[in-house]
């Protein structure tokens, strides 16, 4: 059965309710499996809307015009040129994706009480997909997780609460491409830094 306080998980996610009606679903959560695992469906959402533009909802593009298909014979060297500008495109844009980082893997040990993380990190065309994983957190720890961009940039990219585990699995997301972030942070309620990835943390 589907707990009636999940209308408020999302408002929660997105950091849209008062500091009293953020308490009281907090508190809530303590005490309620359905709402945890909503909370977690959830936690990825701040960081896609982040990829997502204004303009591109306000615009009002018009219909593309129908592609009009001439037949057209090209002289033989011109028709050789288009081949070999084909082919030079074709290798920077190959070289470009080659290069690019697909994904990676940080990992931390020394967080706050111990905490141990493991971060996967997947470059999307909107941005990056994020696994976090994280043990030895308190059980019902409230936490966040906060995307820092080498351009001094931040994003928030999931909320989420620990359970009785002391483990969590958390899905996240942020427009930042992979090769900009420079490290992610996981942060408490209270705004206490309780454990930071990088690529040069082990």
């Amino acid at each position: 059965m589907t707990c009636p306080e999940t209308t408020s998980i999302g408002a929660y996610v997105l950091g849209a309710l008062e500091a009293s009606e953020r308490h009281a679903v907090e508190e809530h959560l303590t005490t309620c499996t359905s709402c945890r695992e909503t909370l977690l469906q959830f936690a990825h959402l701040p960081g896609l809307l982040h990829a997502v533009r204004v303009e591109d909802i306000e615009s009002d593009q018009p219909e593309p015009a129908p592609l009009q298909l001439t037949k057209r014979k090209w002289p033989r060297r011109r028709w050789a040129l288009a081949v070999a500008s084909t082919a030079t495109v074709t290798g920077v844009v190959s070289w470009g994706l080659a290069t690019a980082p697909a994904s990676a893997t940080w990992s931390a040990t020394n967080g706050v009480g111990g905490i141990d993380t493991t971060a996967k990190l997947i470059s999307r065309g909107w941005g990056t997909d994020i696994q976090l994983r994280l043990t030895d957190l308190k059980p019902y720890e409230h936490c966040m997780l906060v995307v820092h961009g080498r351009d001094g940039s931040t994003q928030v990219a999931g909320w989420w609460a620990a359970n009785g585990s002391y483990q969590a699995k958390v899905p996240a997301s942020t427009s930042i491409p992979l090769q900009n972030i420079d490290h992610l942070d996981v942060v408490d309620t209270g705004d206490t830094v309780l454990s930071t990835v990088s690529p040069t943390t082990h």
